[in-house]
């Protein structure tokens, strides 16, 4: 159940990128990354009734908070550029490594220590491992990259750069959202702080990829301003709010695959867009993109009713919990 919550989630949010695709990517996503921010701030000051902690961060808290904000640029600025010289499916298929990379390091340590594993968990870890090839098998043929990527340059150097780092920023965005030191309302607030303080490193960032993408501030309008903020509550405040709340119902590493959706949703946004004459015209997915979309979803669903074993290394011997509870 709480997949569809995920889904839901990732839908209302490509709603709102796509009112980005109606005027300038880079201003809009200036606009889009202040108004999320600052509704999300207000909404969460409303709820707990408590200021932002700016001065009582932890030091545990702040390395989430530059982290979190980290996340936000690479989304804002190389995110972008990587999308502009090596195209977006080649950008969404290398950012689907993040998600897919969450509990990782627990799936390595049954491997690389499987013969002292039980069978179960043996078993446990090769289905997720072979869930996650499944998926990004999935995503690729959604995106369909390698049409994209025919031309290796300096500039796909850097692009490719940017798709690690788009990959870095999604993973660490579930690791930080998913951290088990928070309850709801703090981890809403500690996200809140890391968002309004990422604002103006994400205009320096924007005024910086100017010259390399065109626009910024050069292209803000009325019509950049609306579209943009409508963009930030959707695809930021709205998808943040249920993207905590969802952290404490469903695992990490099953959320994870789920949130594979996102680039398959925004193909099913875009092309309903066209067909409403609101946005671009784009072409509806093939039946290599269909089939993309099942595998995605089925490697979700399973997923979500498996979620990974985990490993954990105490007093020389193996511990093995699943869903908090020991295995």
């Amino acid at each position: 159940m709480y997949g569809v919550v995920v889904l839901v989630e990732l839908l209302i949010q490509q709603i709102g990128w796509a009112f980005n695709t109606l005027a300038d990517p880079l201003a809009s996503g200036l606009v889009t990354g202040a108004v999320g921010a600052l509704f999300l701030a207000g909404a969460v000051v409303v709820w707990t009734r408590r200021l932002l902690p700016f001065r009582a961060l932890t030091a545990y808290d702040r390395v989430i908070v530059l982290r979190l904000g980290a996340g936000i640029l690479v989304l804002n600025a190389a995110y972008p550029y990587g999308a502009q010289t090596l195209g977006m499916g080649t950008i969404i298929t290398m950012s689907a490594l993040g998600p897919l990379c969450c509990k990782g390091s627990n799936l390595w340590r049954v491997v690389r220590h499987r013969r002292k594993m039980p069978r179960r968990v043996l078993r446990n870890a090769s289905l997720n491992i072979g869930l996650r090839v499944v998926a990004f098998l999935g995503v690729m043929a959604v995106n369909n990259p390698l049409a994209e990527f025919r031309h290796f340059d300096k500039e796909a150097v850097f692009g490719l750069a940017c798709g690690v780092l788009g990959a870095w920023s999604f993973w660490n965005y579930l690791s930080c959202v998913y951290d088990d030191h928070y309850t709801l309302k703090e981890r809403l607030r500690i996200l809140s702080v890391a968002d309004l303080l990422a604002v103006p490193f994400t205009a320096l960032a924007v005024w910086a990829m100017s010259p390399v993408l065109g626009g910024g501030f050069s292209e803000l309008s009325g019509k950049v301003l609306l579209w943009g903020s409508i963009a930030g509550v959707l695809s930021f405040t709205v998808p943040t709010l249920i993207g905590a709340w969802v952290a404490d119902k469903i695992s990490e590493d099953a959320s994870g695959v789920f949130y594979l959706f996102d680039s398959l949703m925004g193909t099913l946004v875009g092309f309903v867009g066209a067909l409403l004459g609101v946005l671009s015209a784009v072409q509806a997915p093939d039946s290599w993109g269909w089939g993309g979309m099942a595998l995605v979803l089925l490697a979700a669903i399973v997923a979500a009713r498996n979620p990974i074993i985990e490993v954990i290394r105490s007093e020389g011997r193996f511990v093995f919990m699943k869903g908090g509870q020991p295995a």
